[in-house]
Parts: C-alpha cells; sequence; structure tokens
C-alpha cells in the first residue's frame, strides 16, 4: 500500500481485514445451501405453485405423509376460507391444532405464530389440477407433508407430490406415510 493510498482511506486495511474476518465467519455458519441435515437439501431449487388460493385449498385434507418435525396430524384437517386467510384446524397427538394462515399470492401462506408452525410461511409446492391432493413445504425445510382430499386412494397423485418434493430436495427416506 502506498503512502497515498494509507492516507486517502484511513484504516483501510483494518476495515479490509474486518471484512475478511466477518466473511469467513459467516461461511463457518453454513449459510443458504449448506446445511445438509434438515428434511431438504436447501441447495435445491424449490417454489411454489403460484395459481394456489385459499378457494382452492378451502375444505377437509388428509395427510398422506408427512416429515419429521411437521406437525402429527391426523383424521381430517378442516381449512376454512374466510377472505384470503384459511383457518387450519385438525388434532395432532399432543391436542388439537388450530393456526390462521395468512395467503401471501402465488401458492404461499404464513402461519400465525402458533405451536404448531411457529411464525412459518408454508407453501404449496404443488396441486393437482382437480385439488385433490397437495404437497406443502417450506422454504427452509422445517415442514413438509402431503395432504389429500380422501384418506385413502390416489395413489398416482400421492406419488407424483412425492416426486415434486424429492425434486426440491425433501429427503423421501424421511417421509412416514400416515394411516388414517
Amino acid at each position: 500500500m502506498t503512502p497515498t493510498t494509507a492516507t486517502r482511506y484511513p484504516g483501510g486495511l483494518f476495515r479490509a481485514g474486518l471484512a475478511v474476518a466477518l466473511a469467513v465467519t459467516l461461511a463457518s455458519c453454513g449459510g443458504p445451501g449448506g446445511d445438509k441435515s434438515g428434511l431438504r437439501n436447501a441447495d435445491a431449487r424449490i417454489s411454489s405453485q403460484v395459481n394456489v388460493t385459499a378457494a382452492r385449498l378451502a375444505g377437509d385434507w388428509y395427510i398422506r405423509a408427512g416429515w419429521p418435525g411437521t406437525p402429527d396430524l391426523s383424521g381430517p384437517l378442516r381449512l376454512a376460507k374466510g377472505g384470503e386467510t384459511l383457518t387450519l384446524t385438525g388434532t395432532a397427538s399432543d391436542g388439537p391444532v388450530r393456526a390462521t394462515l395468512t395467503s401471501m399470492g402465488q401458492g404461499r401462506f404464513r402461519a400465525d405464530n402458533t405451536q404448531a408452525f411457529g411464525d412459518n410461511p408454508l407453501w404449496v409446492l404443488w396441486m393437482d389440477a382437480d385439488d385433490r391432493t397437495a404437497a406443502i413445504g417450506t422454504p427452509d425445510g422445517r415442514f413438509g407433508w402431503i395432504m389429500d382430499r380422501a384418506p385413502s386412494g390416489g395413489a398416482d397423485r400421492i406419488t407424483a407430490a412425492k416426486e415434486i418434493m424429492e425434486w426440491m430436495g425433501y429427503d423421501l427416506s424421511l417421509s412416514k406415510e400416515t394411516s388414517q
């Protein structure tokens, strides 16, 4: 470094060293794409199905497959439409579940800070054209499940939903079929 540079940028070496140290520290934290220990590979692309609305999701559903960490929902799961929000009610192994899902548009919803879902975005990763089967997940891979309008049947749609989940980075070996 020349004396001119040193006087024109006082503390330049210190700031550069601080920036490098900060970059190394942040890189060691994992950052986006670094964690492969969750339900999904963070390096995999993920997207929501933009034409899914609260109206399309409204009604009764059954969880057909789920990943660890996802609330253990069983029986019918009801999604009641109220404007652009959905009220999710159901039963989990530890009791009743209730959450308000606010539409963020483009097949994306945000759970209202509930015990079951926290304050997480829930994306509809895929939904068949007849609104019978849907794959739900989160960009960070914290949750993931496949739901269907019927407690059994529709194996072709369940398989399609699993393939979509796998393509979006979800580890199928961690998924568990549910019996309704």
